[in-house]
């Protein structure tokens, strides 16, 4: 009695609600491996997002923008030939049901698993069945063991007679659990599995039940038994038929495939678009029913495996990868092929298109209204409830008064009826009776009282749209708006005027609304321009639109709701959202004016090629303002070029971390993103790469961030996701660390800094101790030259004295000879000295020695000495400037004693901190030879000699009777400083 009861509240819920919500949509994620190979055995979502697929007997994973086989990824010897079937737990590791074993592959560290506690001898043998809860990880093994695996140790639960030969594989899962119980159907047997007490119950399933047995569905103190061929079963200790059974029998491709549990929910799916949730007990309440889109794409493909991932099913068909997830807003949907305008009269909605118009009473279903002719309806104008004009491709104009067409033909003046064009594209009611009609040649003016038509003209008397072919059609407060396929014009009674866009510039307006004030338009090409008085703003898909085909444009409330060439987009507040085909729409093309609003039952309708959808404005953009989950970014792969021309690529979740040490000889990094989720939900992705780019640009549609030419550094990289809807936006970071090279590292700097130091410090020291070497040695020198040698000297022009005494008077004079040559050799000697002995350089030693060596040179000879010396610093006069300034000086006194007849000598010398200047003058020049006989003496090019060597100028004069040499050193010359 209680399934009889059950079955008619199934009918009772059938008539009563004719319009419930359609919660549940479907997309197509994969169309196959590539497009010869489209059948897809199993499928399994990782917890990052990525989908794990088997194709004959082959895995791969897709990640949102490829699908790459694991044998690429994998880089060692693959240890499978064949894989059966795979299952991922809670912890991110993969369970590779193969032909041979099980395998475990870890997808933290990108390994398999042999030796650890929880895969401890599972490896060993295949698996029977795989369990997965939100918590739970269950395998069932072929040798008949059941295991409850943790992140870090399995735990034995219970046995079963394992089936050696169980024939068929189930598209459905015979193991399944939850909270309370664990349950298995194997071998004709049914094991039910106490989780609290750890007892397990056997009841042995009937034949008929255990034949086409297909799917286990836990409740609460029972369990629901699907079965293809009768319906459901229900267990609580008996096996017993409900009334939840199919139509036909053996029908094991409609709604019996459909059955799943969700909560504290039984959910089931009927080949006729619609579902109901029960409860999850043995009672099956009925909570709720609905209506679901799956029954033309999903429910008659062959389905190879179904899986759940949170609140989404991957389905592996025949024929692609197909995801069931339930939906955000629900669209009603009106299917009756590509539409144009639409209207009411009554209780009564009629969908105008190519071919029979379609109509659809307020509570119930559309088809062809075959009361009207086969036309081309193009547009509406509904006068009053009961009559609405029609814009029609052949026949210009008709009208539809209480469910009746009538199509007029109008009279129009001869001299215009060369001009007339009966395809109309658009109307608007005019002054008085007229009506304005948009047609393929013009804007003509249709009077309802004398039905005839003429064009639009201006005070001019000139047809002023004659050529053009008018898409959309407005007259209010005395101004009339058009658009055409060249611009957008306005008409105030007297003259017409282009108002966008400007100049010659032409771009076909599909149509066009005036809302508050501002002008909206729906172009090809620019997306929806908004126009005010100050001027012209496109919104387009650089701000979200959905496209920048804009085809239909409807304003309520400070909002726009466009139709677009890739789905319905919503305006409001600056924000934009997005609803395409995975959102719940039936179709993303929306084409022509085809849009509608009743403002009695608050109905949108907006057409497209497959029909029309309608909603209340204000729920949709209720749902549309609702939080949105954007999924986070993921690192799929991570390959980076070495020097050498190797490569390594990383792919285990540990390694892809948000912060990631790159190897000190990499050159390039190339980062693979995941796009997790992108079929379900709209999102753009941006990156942007610290310090190589100044902002963000868009991610490339392969997924991949390239960057080559790697120094050393911290490169933090930038990806921002925003969704299509409503602008959210969120940004996250990984920061990519280069080691450097040794050669690299400020360790490698500091010690080429401080070689380079150390050499340069030898340097010096060495070049201190050999200077200081030298001077030890002139000091030697300089004394053993003025003890040894000197004395050796003095006593020879001694004794040269004593024998020119007591000789002869040529003998003395020979005598005399040697003692001049002794005394002179003495006095050179110690000028030699002198110059060698670094004791001399302090500050006045080389005036007074130049001093000395004047009067002791001149004054025997007659001439007057002026000695003037001034000395400005106290720092040493280098060696090799007082050498050789002193043996100039003596080859100036030589060269004036030799060939000047001088009666005076003027000797200057100055020293500071920067220059020594010493100037010797005399009154004994002669007059000056013929410049052809002049010629450079030995003792002129000695002193030029001198004076290089000191880096020095010297400059000679003759002037008025006086000779004067100029000797100009540089102190500071860099050859000095040591």
């Amino acid at each position: 009695m209680k399934y009889i009861i059950l079955y008619l509240c199934l009918l009772v819920f059938g008539i009563a609600d004719l319009h419930a919500e359609h919660p549940y949509r479907h997309v197509q994620v994969l169309k196959g491996i590539d497009d010869q190979h489209v059948m897809f055995t199993v499928a399994e979502k990782d917890r990052f997002g990525s989908i794990w697929l088997v194709s004959g007997g082959e895995l791969y994973r897709y990640d949102g923008v490829h699908v790459i086989p694991f044998s690429k990824l994998y880089a060692e010897k693959l240890p499978f030939d064949e894989i059966q079937t795979l299952a991922i737990d809670p912890w991110g590791r993969l369970w590779l049901n193969t032909r041979n074993s099980l395998l475990i592959f870890d997808l933290r560290t990108w390994r398999f698993c042999f030796n650890e506690p929880f895969a401890e001898r599972l490896t060993e043998r295949k698996a029977q069945a795989f369990c997965q809860t939100d918590k739970d990880f269950l395998v069932a093994t072929e040798n008949g063991e059941v295991w409850q695996i943790g992140r870090d140790r399995k735990t034995f639960l219970f046995s079963f007679v394992a089936d050696k030969h169980k024939g068929r594989q189930t598209v459905g899962n015979l193991f399944a659990a939850d909270a309370h119980r664990i349950w298995l159907a194997v071998s004709g047997t049914l094991y039910a599995y106490d989780r609290r007490t750890g007892a397990c119950r056997t009841a042995a399933i009937p034949p008929r039940i255990d034949d086409c047995i297909e799917d286990l569905l836990p409740l609460k103190d029972g369990l629901l038994i699907r079965n293809y061929r009768d319906g459901y079963y229900l267990y609580d200790g008996n096996f017993r038929l409900t009334a939840i059974r199919s139509t036909q029998e053996n029908d094991f491709t409609n709604w019996n495939h459909w059955g799943f549990v969700d909560g504290d929910r039984v959910m089931l799916f009927n080949n006729h678009g619609e579902y109901l949730e029960l409860s999850r007990d043995t009672s099956l309440t009925i909570q709720k029913r609905g209506f679901h889109r799956l029954a033309e794409h999903v429910l008659y493909k062959r389905v190879n495996a179904w899986r759940r991932f949170s609140d989404e099913w991957l389905l592996a068909t025949d024929d692609g990868l197909y995801a069931v997830f339930p939906s955000s807003f629900s669209f009603e949907y009106v299917e009756c092929g590509s539409a144009r305008g639409m209207f009411r009269q009554n209780n009564c909605y009629y969908f105008g298109g190519y071919g029979f118009l379609h109509h659809m009473p307020l509570q119930g279903s559309v088809m062809e209204y075959k009361k009207a002719p086969e036309k081309n309806y193009y547009a509406m104008h509904m006068q009053d409830r009961d009559t609405t004009y029609i814009a029609l491709e052949s026949g210009f104009l008709g009208r539809m008064v209480a469910g009746r067409l009538t199509t007029f033909e109008p009279t129009v003046p001869s001299r215009y009826a060369h001009k007339f064009s009966d395809l109309g594209y658009c109307l608007t009611p005019y002054k008085g009776s007229t009506l304005l009609v948009g047609t393929s040649n013009g804007i003509w003016q249709y009077d309802i009282r004398t039905n005839q038509a003429v064009p639009l003209l201006d005070t001019t008397g000139m047809f002023f749209t004659d050529g053009k072919r008018i898409l959309s059609l407005r007259y209010k407060n005395g101004k009339l708006s058009f658009s055409t396929e060249g611009g957008y014009f306005v008409f105030d009674g007297h003259r017409h005027r282009k108002r966008y866009p400007e100049g010659q510039q032409q771009l076909m307006i599909y149509d066009h609304v005036i809302d508050g004030g501002k002008e909206y338009l729906a172009t090809k090409g620019r997306g929806v321009v908004l126009l005010t008085d100050s001027g012209s703003r496109s919104i387009n898909v650089q701000q979200g639109l959905g496209s920048n085909v804009v085809y239909q444009l409807f304003a309520i409330d400070g909002t726009l709701f466009a139709g677009t060439h890739r789905g319905l987009s919503i305006i409001t507040d600056n924000r934009v959202f997005n609803y395409r085909t995975n959102d719940g729409l039936p179709f993303e093309e929306f084409n022509h004016q085809a849009i509608f609003y009743d403002t009695a039952e608050r109905r949108l309708f907006m057409g497209g090629i497959g029909g029309y959808v309608f909603f209340d404005p204000s729920d949709l953009l209720k749902a549309a303002k609702q939080d949105i989950a954007v999924p986070e970014p993921r690192i799929a792969a991570l390959h980076i070029g070495l020097t050498g021309n190797r490569y390594k690529h990383y792919y285990a979740a540990d390694a892809l971390r948000d912060t990631m040490r790159l190897p000190e000889d990499a050159l390039t990094f190339n980062m693979d993103f995941a796009r997790p989720d992108v079929y379900r939900q709209g999102y753009q992705m941006q990156y942007k790469i610290d310090p190589v780019m100044d902002g963000f640009q868009d991610m490339a549609a392969s997924g991949q961030i390239t960057l080559v030419g790697l120094r050393p550094g911290e490169y933090p990289v930038h990806v921002r996701i925003w969704s299509a809807n409503g602008g959210f936006e969120k940004t996250w970071t990984w920061l990519l660390i280069k080691q450097p090279a040794f050669v690299e590292t400020q360790a490698f700097y500091a010690l080429v800094l401080l070689s380079i130091t150390g050499l340069a410090t030898y340097i010096i020291i060495q070049r201190a101790k050999r200077v200081k070497d030298e001077k030890a040695l002139r000091k030697q020198i300089s004394r053993d030259l003025h003890d040894e040698v000197g004395g050796l000297l003095t006593g020879i022009s001694m004794q040269a004295d004593l024998l020119s005494m007591g000789a002869s008077r040529d003998k003395q004079s020979s005598a005399a000879s040697i003692g001049q040559y002794s005394r002179e050799a003495v006095q050179m000697m110690d000028d030699i000295i002198w110059a060698i002995d670094v004791r001399n350089n302090y500050e006045g030693s080389l005036q007074e020695r130049m001093e000395y060596f004047a009067f002791q040179t001149l004054e025997p000879k007659g001439i007057r000495v002026l000695f003037d010396g001034e000395t400005k610093t106290d720092r040493k006069i280098p060696q090799i400037v007082r050498q050789n300034t002193y043996l100039l000086f003596k080859e100036v006194l030589h060269n004036i004693i030799k060939h000047a007849q001088a009666e005076w000598v003027s000797v200057t010398v100055r020293v500071d901190s920067k220059w020594l200047l010493m100037e010797v003058q005399n009154n004994g020049a002669q007059s000056p030879a013929p410049e052809k006989t002049l010629r450079k003496g030995q003792g002129t090019r000695n002193m030029e000699t001198r004076a290089r060597q000191m880096n020095a100028a010297i400059v000679v004069t003759q002037d008025n009777g006086l000779f004067t040499v100029l000797l100009k050193v540089n102190l500071r010359n860099i050859k000095w400083t040591i």
